[in-house]
C-alpha cells in the first residue's frame, strides 16, 4: 500500500497541503512578532515545512520517507563545501575576496560542531526534499527530469523569502539559482548512490553552516574568514554559484557514466506499463530506479 503508485497523486497532495501550510505559519511568525529584519524564528520554521509535508503524505497517503542508513557517503556531502572553500580561496587570489587565514583556523577548527547544529535544521528540508519527493520522483523519472522538477520546486520555496527581503538578497537570485541547481545535481547523486537522506542533510547543514556564512567562526558574522563584495562571496555570489554547478555537473557526470549495479541489470518498463501519477490503475507496475 505504501508504494503503490495509484497513490501518488495522493500523496503529492498531502505533501504539498503540510509543506504551504507550515510554511505560512512561518511567515506569520515573522510578521506577527514585527521581526522582518531578523527574521531567524520564522524561517527556522519554514525550513521545517518540508517535514511537515513528508510526515503528512507518509501517514495520510500512506508513503515512504527514505531515511536510510548511516554510511560513509554522509563525508562526500562535504564535498560542495570543499569546492566552495577553493573556489573562495582562488577568489581571494585574483582580487575579488579578501582571505583572513587565522580566522579560518579557528572556523575550521569548530566547523564539526557548526555543521552538525547546522544539520538538525537541515533535517527539516531535506526530510521533505531527498527524503520523500526524490525517490518518489526517481520511481518514474530519470535523474535529470527528477532534478529538474526538485530544483524547481526548491527554488520556488526560497523565492518568496528572498523576494521580499527576508533572505537572502533579491540582487544575488541569480547566482543563487545557479548555486541551487548545482546543489540539486549533487544531493541528488547522494540520494541515489546513499539510498538514504543523511548524505544530503550533511551537504546542506554544510552549506548553511560554511558557504553561507564566508566560512565564520561559529557563525558569528564579525570573525569571517573570506570577505568581499556580495556578488562573489556568500551563498548568493558567483563563486559559490559557480562551484556548486561545476561541483553538481562532475557529480552527475560520473553518476551516469558508471549506473549502480542494481540499475543497470533492472529492467525499465516500456510504455504501455509506465502509470502516470495519479492513475488508480490496481495493477500498477512497480518501477525501477532509472539512471
Amino acid at each position: 500500500m505504501r508504494t503503490d503508485a495509484a497513490l501518488d497523486l495522493r500523496r503529492i497532495l498531502f505533501y504539498a497541503g503540510g509543506l504551504v501550510a507550515i510554511y505560512m505559519l512561518g511567515v506569520g511568525v515573522i510578521i506577527a512578532t514585527h521581526t522582518q529584519n531578523h527574521p531567524q524564528v520564522g524561517v527556522l520554521v519554514i525550513m521545517f515545512a518540508p517535514m511537515a509535508g513528508a510526515l503528512l503524505a507518509r501517514f495520510a497517503g500512506p508513503g515512504v520517507i527514505r531515511w536510510g542508513r548511516f554510511s560513509w557517503w554522509m563525508i562526500a556531502g562535504l564535498i560542495p563545501v570543499v569546492t566552495v572553500f577553493v573556489a573562495y580561496a582562488i577568489g581571494s587570489r585574483i582580487g575579488v575576496g579578501v582571505a583572513n587565514y587565522g580566522v579560518l583556523g579557528r572556523a575550521l577548527i569548530l566547523s564539526p560542531i557548526v555543521i552538525f547544529i547546522s544539520s538538525l535544521a537541515a533535517v527539516g528540508e531535506e526530510s521533505g526534499w531527498r527524503g520523500f519527493l526524490w525517490p518518489l520522483m526517481r520511481q518514474r523519472w530519470s535523474f535529470l527530469v527528477s532534478a529538474l522538477v526538485i530544483g524547481a520546486v526548491w527554488w520556488t520555496y526560497h523565492a518568496p523569502l528572498i523576494i521580499l527581503g527576508w533572505y537572502g538578497s533579491l540582487a544575488g537570485l541569480p547566482a543563487f539559482t545557479v548555486a541551487i541547481a548545482g546543489v540539486t545535481l549533487f544531493t541528488g547523486v547522494l540520494a541515489d548512490r546513499s539510498r538514504a537522506v543523511w548524505p544530503s542533510v550533511i551537504a546542506h547543514g554544510a552549506w548553511n553552516a560554511l558557504v553561507a556564512t564566508g566560512f565564520a567562526v561559529a557563525g558569528n558574522a564579525s570573525l569571517v574568514a573570506f570577505t568581499g563584495s556580495t556578488f562573489w562571496i556568500g551563498e548568493f555570489g558567483w563563486l559559490a554559484a559557480i562551484a556548486s554547478l561545476a561541483t553538481g555537473a562532475l557529480a552527475t557526470w560520473w553518476h551516469l557514466s558508471r549506473p549502480m549495479p542494481e540499475l543497470a541489470t533492472a529492467r525499465t518498463p516500456n510504455r504501455a506499463e509506465r502509470t502516470p501519477i495519479g492513475s488508480h490503475s490496481p495493477t500498477a507496475p512497480t518501477i525501477a530506479l532509472k539512471p
